[in-house]
């Protein structure tokens, strides 16, 4: 704080002073400052508008905010500024006392630009855009791993695995040890159903990276598609181990429970994840389910109204409120949950109402 208030005596002199607009700025990124930064940054544009470093850095504080178009204008004026040598070595470091980590050619210069540009698009779900962006990254920079994992990622959300796929085993052959390759090309093995190498790959990853506990946890599920609930539920005692905030991770150990008839740990699984995120819809749904098990019934009854007021469209919690409302002889309630089950299309609800409700 101080620094910035000398900064702040430093504009007040000179207004027109562009060091103490831009030391101010990286003071205030590093306070988190971020609309303050971008005002300065802005200022600076408007005192030189080819300083390309205020265009990108202002670029990625929109990026952070989440207002994409502006990141997206910031980066299309960097392509059009005029090319010359001092601009080629500017956005090495965001912070210049960090020290030069190495010169940008104007090539990767370039390249970094279109790589942001992809990541905004993506952010927007517009795809196709994005990995026309992270295709003329790679032209400029032709084996640059992280271009080529963020374009398979938006491959990916277009249903192409097989370029998705291509791109993640380039981007391993380019840097083998990287474990988020590994990770996302097991994934996209995964969407593909080659589910025979899953679990060797996560086992894999996990290798390389123990303290991966999303690989913990996607080879979990994979055990749990194959049946194996103990390994299942090993996978998640790591996955929570290494990512103990993560209310998924909960969840889905307490499903694993579930499954294995381990009521009580199941129902504080569940729990904790409440306690993780209150308005969890799923977790009340489970530990409704869990409480159904162990014939508490009036407590599963309170768990499917949270369920129903985070998810009003969960048709499955009106089923199994029901369902509840049987077991303790509310047979108006019961019917009337069973019915609107039925209308939100749980096909087996009319069964069941033929049977309570007539």
């Amino acid at each position: 704080m101080k620094a910035i208030q000398q900064y702040d005596s430093c504009v007040s002199i000179q207004p027109l002073g562009f060091d103490a607009y831009y030391a101010r700025a990286i003071a205030k990124e590093r306070i988190g400052d971020k609309p303050g930064a971008i005002t300065d940054y802005s200022i600076m544009i408007h005192l030189d508008p080819e300083f390309t470093e205020s265009y990108w850095n202002r670029s990625i504080l929109y990026y952070e905010t989440e207002f994409y178009d502006l990141a997206n204008a910031d980066l299309y004026s960097l392509l059009q500024i005029p090319e010359n040598e001092t601009n080629a070595i500017y956005f090495i470091t965001r912070y210049p006392d960090d020290g030069v980590s190495g010169i940008s050619t104007l090539e990767s210069m370039q390249s970094q630009v279109y790589n942001q540009l992809g990541l905004c698009a993506f952010k927007m779900k517009n795809y196709q855009l994005s990995v026309s962006h992270y295709t003329d990254a790679l032209e400029l920079e032709h084996n640059n791993p992280d271009v080529l994992v963020n374009r398979s990622l938006s491959y990916e959300a277009m249903n192409q695995f097989e370029f998705a796929s291509n791109d993640l085993q380039l981007a391993s052959q380019l840097d083998p040890d990287n474990t988020l390759v590994a990770y996302n090309l097991a994934r996209i093995e995964e969407a593909q159903g080659n589910k025979s190498k899953i679990i060797s790959t996560y086992t894999t990853i996990i290798e390389r990276n123990p303290g991966f506990a999303e690989a913990y946890a996607k080879r979990g599920i994979a055990k749990l598609q194959a049946g194996d609930l103990q390994g299942a539920r090993s996978d998640y005692d790591s996955a929570i181990l290494h990512s103990p905030k993560d209310e998924l991770m909960w969840i889905n150990r307490g499903i694993i429970q579930h499954r294995m008839r381990n009521y009580h740990p199941a129902f504080a699984d569940f729990t904790k994840a409440i306690e993780l995120s209150p308005a969890d819809e799923v977790a009340f749904f489970n530990r409704g389910n869990t409480l159904m098990s162990l014939e508490q019934f009036d407590k599963a009854i309170n768990d499917y109204n949270s369920a129903i007021k985070y998810d009003p469209s969960n048709a499955m919690s009106y089923y199994n409120r029901g369902i509840a409302f049987h077991r303790i002889s509310e047979l108006d309630l019961a019917c009337l949950d069973l019915e609107t089950a039925r209308k939100l299309g749980v096909e087996k609800a009319k069964i069941t109402i033929e049977k309570m409700c007539q």
